[in-house]
């Protein structure tokens, strides 16, 4: 099979754990720029890893190659992609699952402040004051902005599911190490994480989720209410080094055989 990966960073874990897996099982595969690339030639699957940067630009890249047939299967499909990535539309999406309750307005404290693009765990801020809430305003001037229920027990503690197709490759449960001052969970601001099982009603809802959005994979992020899960949110573009150094799962050779199938 012939492989593309669209990445700024080729030697980034996760764009260089695909490329080891794909040549283990004997495929080619092509690293390229996700604003410039001009394909030469087709391919059986193309992998977009967007980041946070020049995202506007590179999803309309992204819809150009598919407009073009340059790749047969894409994972994910950029519009799909971006309805997973924009929280506000992901919201919508899944209105009928269980949330935390999204509010019009910012009246309701404490509350938390999402940047609809952000990703990483940046552009999340939890504001327990009208004060904090100005700030917080200023500081996300222009963006698209997302209004949540904050759920206290969970403060500081989420779950990771990576999905791929129709099953669960791996989970984790992440923690802050510092609750009381960092409320955010993502490995990048510095948590810890650890393998967890999921429940039968755990896994069904984060199965039920990425199919609801129409991924082939993602990581899907929820929390351990007293209401049961409640969904956070689904990364169409999920990073490979935390969930494999914490559950030792070779994930991206899962994706990979995912991939196969196609």
């Amino acid at each position: 099979m012939n492989f593309l990966i669209l990445s700024r960073l080729p030697g980034i874990y996760s764009t260089r754990r695909l490329v080891e897996e794909i040549q283990t099982r004997g495929h080619r595969v092509l690293v390229e720029h996700p604003e410039t690339f001009c394909p030469q030639e087709s391919f059986d699957v193309l992998i977009p890893r967007l980041g946070q940067f020049r995202y506007e630009e590179a999803l309309a890249h992204l819809r150009h190659l598919e407009k073009s047939q340059t790749a047969k299967h894409i994972l994910n499909a950029p519009e799909a992609f971006h309805q997973a990535r924009h929280k506000k539309l992901a919201g919508g999406i899944l209105a009928a699952f269980p949330q935390p309750q999204t509010y019009p307005e910012p009246t309701c404290f404490p509350l938390v402040v999402k940047d609809c693009l952000s990703s990483q765990g940046e552009g999340v801020f939890l504001c327990r004051t009208p004060q904090e809430l100005q700030s917080c305003l200023y500081k996300l001037q222009g963006r698209d902005l997302l209004f949540q229920e904050f759920i206290s027990e969970s403060q500081g503690r989420d779950i990771r599911a990576f999905v791929i197709g129709s099953r669960v490759s791996a989970a984790m449960e992440r923690m802050s190490q510092d609750p009381e001052r960092e409320f955010r969970s993502n490995l990048s601001l510095g948590g810890t994480a650890r393998p967890t099982s999921l429940t039968p009603a755990e896994e069904a809802l984060c199965l039920k989720a990425v199919q609801r959005l129409q991924l082939d994979y993602a990581g899907v992020d929820f929390i351990r209410s007293r209401r049961g899960p409640l969904l956070l949110e689904v990364n169409p573009c999920p990073g490979l080094e935390g969930i494999e150094k914490y559950t030792q799962g070779n994930i991206a050779r899962d994706l990979i055989l995912y991939a196969e199938t196609l």
